[in-house]
């Protein structure tokens, strides 16, 4: 992992978002200077061109929301790849509010979560400096916003055959087109179904969720932010456990 800032150096941080309006930075922070040395859309654009070394990148977690490019990096397999490939310490600063795929991502190895709707920009100015300066989040309400969601987590895994069938059923294929595109038999795809339903009754029952918006809760869309594979996820209820620093008192 990249060297922390010392108390004598500014805080330098990339930002990493299709939005050109985010790009331009924060300015600087309370508590210590913070540095922008970088703005790019991609997380391609940033490893190919960013030679100054940063403390903190900051990104934002939907990165195709204007070209639709689903071969742009971003959810899961950018994080992953920034971590622990590139060893950079990674700041969750996205819009995106379904609980699932923000709770896959930010286990993916994230140092922390800021949500963009807040009245203004001083919680990710001070996420910046904690992360830059302590290699996390050290001050416990900025963790607040991150924990409201994974309450809200369905925090399941399903297995690689089960979320391939399900992505399916989100286009009102039958059975029997199904069965014929995975090379199964239409009896195992109607079981496939039923485990299905088994998995996620509440939402498919109680809140008349479909297919489709099954699929996109869970944010396993090609394209989408949960695009590790499925084998790889936590399994269920281990969300949470992969973000220790969320959770209980934090120590200087």
């Amino acid at each position: 992992m990249n060297t922390l800032a010392t108390a004598h150096e500014p805080v330098r941080y990339v930002v990493i978002d299709d939005e050109p309006l985010y790009r331009q930075g924060f300015g600087v922070g309370t508590a210590g200077e913070i540095r922008q040395v970088g703005g790019y859309r991609s997380v391609e654009d940033f490893l190919a061109l960013q030679r100054e070394p940063c403390h903190v990148v900051v990104l934002d977690l939907c990165l195709n929301r204007q070209t639709g490019d689903k071969a742009v990096l971003q959810g899961v397999r950018a994080i992953r790849q920034l971590v622990e490939e590139f060893n950079q310490r990674v700041l969750v600063y996205s819009a995106e509010e379904r609980p699932e795929p923000v709770g896959r991502c930010v286990a993916a190895g994230a140092a922390g979560y800021v949500s963009k709707y807040g009245p203004d920009t001083s919680k990710v100015v001070q996420a910046i400096e904690e992360i830059g300066r302590n290699g996390r989040i050290v001050t416990q309400s900025l963790h607040d916003e991150l924990r409201c969601l994974i309450r809200s987590c369905p925090d399941i895994r399903l297995s690689g055959t089960l979320e391939e069938t399900l992505i399916l059923l989100r286009s009102n294929l039958s059975n029997a087109e199904i069965a014929e595109r995975r090379q199964r038999s239409v009896r195992t795809i109607e079981d496939h179904k039923e485990k299905i339903k088994q998995i996620f009754a509440a939402e498919l029952v109680s809140r008349e969720k479909g297919y489709a918006e099954l699929v996109h809760d869970l944010g396993i869309g090609p394209g989408d932010l949960v695009n590790d594979e499925a084998g790889q996820r936590p399994v269920f209820g281990r969300i949470a456990r992969r973000m220790p620093w969320s959770r209980g008192r934090s120590r200087r």
